[in-house]
C-alpha cells in the first residue's frame, strides 16, 4: 500500500509540477509588467524637475538645454543586448537608473560602484528584473517634431538563452521594437530582424520556450511619448521688454517693446518643440535689472503669451 501511495504521489507531482511552474511564470510576467508601468510613471514625473543634472530624466540632446547641462545617460538601440546581459550595473550619476532611484528616494548606492543582481538593494531592484537581467530605457531619435520617444524594456528570459538584438542602426532597431506587438504569447520578432540577424538568431526569438510562450513574448515593452509643445509670445507693450526662460535656458526669448510675435520654433534648440514639463518664467520691464516676474508655470500644452 505504501508503495502504491508513493507511486500516486509521484504521478501527481509529475502532473502538477509543470502547471505550478507555468503559473509562477505567468505571475512573474504580470508582476514585471506592473513594475514597468510603475517605473514609467516615475520617469514621467521627473519631467518638471528643475534640477536637470540630477533629477530630470528629460535632460536630452537637441532640446534647448544650455551649455554645461549634463545629459541623462540612456541606453542606445545598438547596445540593448550589451545592457541586458551585463552582469553588473555601474552607478552613473547621470544614468537613468540613478535618476529614477533619486526620484524614489533611494539612497542605497555609491556613485561609481558596480553592483550585480545578487547585491539585492533598492538600486539593483530598479536595474534588474526577476531573471537577473538588466532593464533598458532606450532613447528614441532626437529632433522628432512634436515628441520625444523612449522604450522601457525588460526581457523576462534567463541569460543563457542569449537572445540577440540588431546592432546596425539605433533608430532602425528602436522603431522595429516600437512598431511590433509583443503582447501575444505567440508574438514574433519584427519581420525586419530576419535581414539583420542570422537565421538561427532570428528563429530563436520565435521559438516556444516554457509555458508555450515564444521568446519574443517575453520581451516586455513600455512605450513612452514625451510631447513637445510650442510657445508664442506677443509683446505689444510700448515700453517694456519681455524675457522668457524655457526650463534652465534663461532669456531664451528677449522681445523688445512692441516687437510683435516670437514663436519658440524659431529659437535654437526648440525648432521641433519644447519638451513637456519645462518651467516657463516670463519677466517684463524697461531693462533687465528692473524687470519683474509676471508668470511662472510648467508647460503641458501649447501656450500663447501676450505682454500689453
Amino acid at each position: 500500500m505504501l508503495l502504491v501511495a508513493v507511486a500516486i504521489v509521484g504521478i501527481l507531482a509529475g502532473i502538477l509540477a509543470p502547471v505550478l511552474a507555468n503559473k509562477l511564470d505567468d505571475a512573474r510576467l504580470r508582476s514585471e509588467a506592473e513594475t514597468l508601468r510603475s517605473l514609467r510613471k516615475d520617469f514621467e514625473a521627473t519631467y518638471d524637475a528643475v534640477d536637470y543634472n540630477n533629477l530630470n530624466e528629460a535632460s536630452v540632446a537637441a532640446s534647448g538645454l544650455p551649455p554645461g547641462t549634463v545629459f541623462t545617460t540612456f541606453d542606445q538601440g545598438t547596445q540593448i543586448a550589451a545592457r541586458i546581459y551585463a552582469q553588473n550595473v555601474v552607478v552613473d550619476p547621470a544614468g537613468w537608473v540613478t535618476k529614477l532611484a533619486q526620484k524614489r528616494g533611494v539612497s542605497s548606492f555609491v556613485v561609481g560602484a558596480s553592483y550585480s543582481a545578487l547585491t539585492q538593494n533598492q538600486y539593483t531592484a530598479i536595474a534588474f528584473n526577476a531573471y537577473q537581467v538588466q532593464r533598458c530605457l532606450v532613447i528614441g531619435p532626437a529632433g522628432e517634431p512634436g515628441q520625444q520617444r523612449y522604450l522601457l524594456i525588460s526581457l523576462m528570459a534567463p541569460p543563457y538563452r542569449v537572445l540577440v538584438f540588431p546592432t546596425a542602426d539605433s533608430t532602425q532597431t528602436f522603431d522595429s521594437i516600437w512598431d511590433q506587438s509583443w503582447e501575444s504569447v505567440q508574438s514574433q520578432a519584427p519581420a525586419l530582424w530576419s535581414s539583420l540577424l542570422t537565421s538561427s538568431q532570428d528563429s530563436l526569438w520565435n521559438t516556444a520556450s516554457s509555458n508555450g510562450r515564444t521568446n519574443s513574448s517575453r520581451l516586455l515593452v513600455e512605450r513612452i511619448v514625451q510631447p513637445k509643445y510650442s510657445l508664442t509670445l506677443a509683446n505689444n507693450s510700448q515700453t517694456d521688454t519681455a524675457w522668457v526662460d524655457i526650463g534652465p535656458s534663461t532669456n531664451a526669448i528677449a522681445a523688445a517693446p512692441n516687437s510683435g510675435t516670437v514663436q519658440s520654433g524659431s529659437l535654437p534648440g526648440f525648432a521641433t518643440g519644447i519638451l513637456s514639463g519645462r518651467m516657463i518664467v516670463v519677466r517684463r520691464g524697461p531693462s533687465a535689472a528692473a524687470a519683474y516676474e509676471v508668470q511662472r508655470f510648467f508647460l503641458y500644452a501649447d501656450v500663447n503669451l501676450t505682454v500689453q
